[in-house]
């Protein structure tokens, strides 16, 4: 019977600490639509009920909404009255003042049905998230008697400085209690503008000086890159400009080279034994009129002349209306036993026998544009031959699989047990180089005008070297 007496009273007393805040809080559905766009009314606490989920739940506050309003009343028809105390935490004070009701912050929680409204005032100093806390402790009687609520709510405050001119006057002068209006000291107006108005002013200086003095920095920087670009490619251009503008129309090379040097008239036979005291000469000298004629291809190719002898032409690997393409060997310049393995794999071009005068002179002039370019994705002149009696050879370095087009037609059919097999970053990878070796020539000022797969060589790592055109335009595989 006794346990029976302490389990009822332990009941009773529960109920009388929930009931004893008979107290209604909540959002209306007009202000619930406004903040959260629902249409329903929100509430934290109901018939003395508290509703943990609504004040565990933290509330945005949109940059335009400058206050909420909360609804409530005391559900108590007489004495006790319930008496409330209101204190703010502001995780950003730079970003935002401490908020401010239009109540006070303390006293007694109205019978009737009543609003009052919290203002989050932004300073518009920075652009934050400000975290707030509003604390409400509800009590009876005395100060052992209190429930506490915590609203969390999350302000979104931009940077504004119109904002900051007028925020302290509207928030500390007119403190918004319309129960006790607290009248506004005229004599501090003036010094709180001229206040504001000053520090604006500083503010707004030093800004637009940083923002000079970035900007000044930033045009340096600039300068010192476009005059280093400049010395750069004046650099680089030093020894090409006159063989580019000559090449653009002829194909030739070498024409800076030339110019302090002896030319020959084009109708002058060549002779590696000749002596300059024979010939007639013509020297570009500073007259007016100058007698220069562009070098022969031939001279220039003969400054790295290769015997006729250590020459041995194999297998014909493409043939077209006057250019021919052999694989070849270079052979040692000694024949001495003890030298073994000297022997070179070379590619030869050269022209047919029904080749005319003014084909021979185009592709030695197209094979001169390759001499001095070095760049391993660029398929190099590494000798010639020029023989008064033979068609001129020109020399390029052996590649283990030759042309790039045989290559990928040998690799289409390798599911027939070749191993060759490309996968795609592979292919990738193959793309890459030939950018690579476009953008070499772009940068010295020569165009191609024709890329494709015949004109590009590749070896067993998958290195891929572009060759210039020469005589592939009528040169088809056998």
């Amino acid at each position: 019977m006794k346990s029976i007496l302490v389990a009822i009273t332990l009941v009773l007393l529960g109920f009388v600490t929930i009931c004893k805040t008979d107290l209604d809080l909540f959002l209306d559905a007009q202000e619930t639509f406004r903040l959260l766009g629902v249409n329903a009314e929100l509430y934290y606490v109901r018939k003395g009920i508290v509703n943990n989920y609504a004040l565990s739940f933290v509330l945005p506050i949109h940059p335009d909404v400058q206050d909420i309003r909360f609804t409530w009343r005391s559900l108590r028809q007489g004495p006790p009255d319930i008496y409330y105390n209101m204190s703010f935490e502001v995780s950003n004070p730079r970003a935002m003042l401490a908020p401010v009701a239009n109540i006070s912050n303390t006293g007694k929680v109205p019978n009737s049905l009543s609003v009052f409204s919290i203002t989050f005032p932004c300073t518009g100093n920075i652009t934050a998230d400000v975290e707030v806390v509003i604390q409400m402790n509800i009590s009876i009687f005395s100060a052992s008697n209190i429930s506490v609520l915590n609203f969390k709510r999350k302000k979104t405050c931009l940077m504004d400085i119109r904002y900051q001119k007028t925020l302290r006057n509207k928030l500390y002068y007119n403190n918004l209690q319309p129960l006790t209006p607290r009248p506004i000291n005229l004599t501090h107006n003036p010094i709180t503008m001229d206040d504001t108005a000053t520090h604006v002013k500083m503010s707004t200086r030093i800004f637009y000086i940083t923002v000079g003095c970035a900007c000044a920095v930033i045009i340096l920087i600039a300068m010192a890159v476009a005059i280093y670009y400049l010395n750069t490619q004046k650099g680089n251009n030093r020894g090409y400009s006159e063989r580019i503008k000559y090449y653009d129309s002829t194909s030739s090379q070498q024409l800076t080279k030339q110019q302090s040097q002896t030319f020959l008239r084009s109708e002058t036979p060549v002779d590696n034994s000749y002596k300059s005291s024979s010939v007639r000469n013509y020297s570009c000298g500073p007259s007016p009129i100058p007698e220069c004629f562009p070098p022969d291809p031939r001279d220039i190719l003969q400054e790295m002349g290769i015997e006729h002898r250590r020459i041995a032409l194999g297998e014909l690997q493409m043939e077209g209306t006057f250019g021919r393409i052999y694989q070849g060997t270079l052979l040692s310049e000694t024949e001495s036993e003890t030298e073994l393995g000297a022997d070179q794999g070379i590619i030869v071009k050269t022209v047919s026998d029904q080749a005319r005068p003014d084909q021979v002179h185009l592709f030695l002039t197209e094979s001169c544009m390759m001499l001095g370019i070095i760049h391993q994705n660029i398929y190099p002149v590494i000798g010639a031959c020029i023989h008064p009696t033979q068609p001129p050879f020109v020399i390029y370095p052996h590649s283990s699989e030759g042309n790039l087009k045989k290559f990928l037609l040998k690799c289409r059919v390798s599911e027939t047990g070749s191993h060759y097999s490309l996968s795609t970053q592979q292919l990738v990878y193959l793309a890459i180089q030939i950018v690579k070796a476009i953008q070499f020539l772009h940068r010295k000022k020569i165009l191609h005008k024709d890329i494709a797969t015949r004109n590009c060589v590749i070896d067993n790592d998958l290195l891929l070297k572009l060759k210039l055109k020469t005589i592939h335009k009528c040169s088809l595989p056998l």
